[in-house]
């Protein structure tokens, strides 16, 4: 297989929506080569738009260049539903094209992106039950979700 896996990569929705941490590596460990690498592993896999929940556009023009997709919503310090919402409804705009294969990045695999992706099953009502949704992502990423990613799951 070709390139470099990403770091967190981890798929939620199979061969539709993925995870990683910032491709390439984030803050003061981003390298122009590494990022070369993670991006050939990715279109490997059928990734074709990267959605970025950085703070900056970091990296989205390259993304372009080499033919992705790109969605580009800051996620700053304190997630307000507003935002979630915004979030969570251009998620699924983004998946509503049965071509596009999805990679949603953040610097790190921190608490509000877990949060953010068991949300968004059950915005979608792929998932009926935050319970189930909470699990399903814990046992995907292999660790419990925080409070602060819990309360971004909507209830109903």
């Amino acid at each position: 297989m070709a390139g470099l896996k990403p770091n967190d990569f981890f798929w939620i929705i199979e061969g539709k929506l993925a995870v990683s941490e910032c491709i390439g590596g984030g803050g003061l460990t981003a390298r122009k080569i590494r990022r070369e690498e993670e991006i050939q592993w990715l279109k490997s896999q059928g990734i074709n738009s990267i959605f970025s929940l950085l703070d900056s556009d970091f990296n989205l023009k390259n993304y372009q260049e080499v033919g992705f997709r790109t969605y580009h919503f800051p996620l700053g310090e304190n997630v307000g539903a507003e935002s979630i919402s915004l979030i969570f409804e251009a998620i699924k705009e983004a998946l509503s094209d049965k071509d596009r294969k999805l990679l949603i990045h953040r610097e790190y695999l921190d608490e509000e992106v877990p949060g953010i992706l068991a949300g968004y099953l059950i915005y979608s009502k792929l998932l009926d039950d935050p319970i189930f949704s909470r699990t399903i992502l814990e046992r995907i990423l292999g660790k419990p979700l925080s409070p602060k990613a819990i309360a971004l799951i909507p209830t109903s």
